[in-house]
């Protein structure tokens, strides 16, 4: 039986491999129109919105610097738009626009198409423990 220590420098070495592999190709699937960090926040929205910033940052775990930094790259592309909150002046919201939602109609086909693709040797009960493993981890 193999030492934990070599099973463990393994895991570290292929989720290395497949992280890496999932940034790059999901880089390819969105192409120049927007990153993958743009898309997470994005995607957010999309699901949700209004919502301030430092709840976006909250929710994904990043700094309120970085957050604050792609919601600015997503307002110059004119996918969002900042406005004061009609309960609270103080408060400043995003939401996503009709062209950023048109977008993300568009990206979330591309990517669940490369998900299906990439994952589609995986039987639904290895997907299924595969999500439960990652989950633990975290």
């Amino acid at each position: 039986m193999e030492d934990r220590k070599v099973l463990l420098t393994k895991l570290e070495k292929n989720l290395l491999l497949v992280i890496r592999k999932l940034r790059r190709e999901l880089n390819d699937v969105f192409g120049e129109t927007i990153t993958r960090q743009e898309f997470t926040f994005l995607k957010m929205l999309y699901q949700k919105e209004p919502q301030m910033v430092s709840s976006l940052a909250k929710e994904l775990e990043v700094t309120a610097s970085y957050a604050t930094a792609v919601t600015d790259k997503l307002l110059q592309k004119g996918y969002v738009n900042r406005q004061r909150s009609a309960k609270d002046r103080r408060i400043v919201e995003l939401s996503i626009t009709d062209e950023g939602t048109e977008l993300m109609n568009d990206m979330i086909k591309k990517k669940d198409a490369y998900m299906i693709e990439s994952f589609g040797k995986l039987s639904d009960d290895e997907i299924k423990m595969m999500t439960m493993l990652i989950k633990k981890l975290r």
